[in-house]
């Protein structure tokens, strides 16, 4: 019986020792378009959609394992880990619920990986979070509604307002000539 014990032992390590057998993962480098990016005003409660493309420019595959944020109302849209292959471009999404901000608000995401020079690639969109004006409508509000009975076909084509866009630091040169 102990021969037994002892030898169903050794065949357990000596599995476990193969299947722990892994080939090391190597640092990718990476080019992320954009990011730093400056969004339109949305309206309180509504969700943005923010996707950062994210080009592996090495010969090694990159795996992002974890996404975190700086704020509970921004999630991640992509499931974990995603892979992203050499030389080919992968996107990281997430969503903002902004029902429960107002005012300017500016929020970083964190992806983690096998990167070339750090453990953690970072990306940041800011935006002002408008609440609406029960009271009195102003003419911004005002053309939105009209526009909103009318949006079934227009949204298909131009998207929601806050999907059209974002601004970065490039398109503003402030050198004097």
């Amino acid at each position: 019986m102990s021969v037994l014990k002892r030898l169903s032992g050794c065949l357990l390590f000596l599995m476990l020792l193969l299947v722990s057998c892994h080939k090391e993962l190597k640092p990718a480098t990476v080019i992320i378009k954009d990011p730093v990016r400056h969004y339109y005003p949305v309206l309180q409660g509504e969700q943005l959609y923010v996707s950062y493309e994210i080009e592996n420019t090495s010969d090694n595959p990159l795996f992002i394992q974890e996404i975190q944020t700086t704020c509970g109302c921004v999630t991640a849209r992509e499931r974990l880990p995603i892979v992203i292959l050499p030389h080919k471009v992968g996107i990281v999404g997430v969503e903002f619920n902004t029902i429960k901000n107002s005012g300017y608000v500016c929020h970083y995401v964190y992806c983690y990986g096998n990167f070339q020079d750090s453990t953690y690639i970072e990306m940041q969109f800011d935006t002002n979070v408008v609440p609406s004006a029960d009271y009195v409508h102003d003419y911004e509000q005002l053309w939105q509604e009209f526009e909103h009975s009318n949006k079934h076909v227009q949204s298909a084509k131009d998207g929601t307002a806050s999907q059209k866009g974002y601004t970065t630091e490039d398109q503003y040169n402030f050198s004097e000539e």
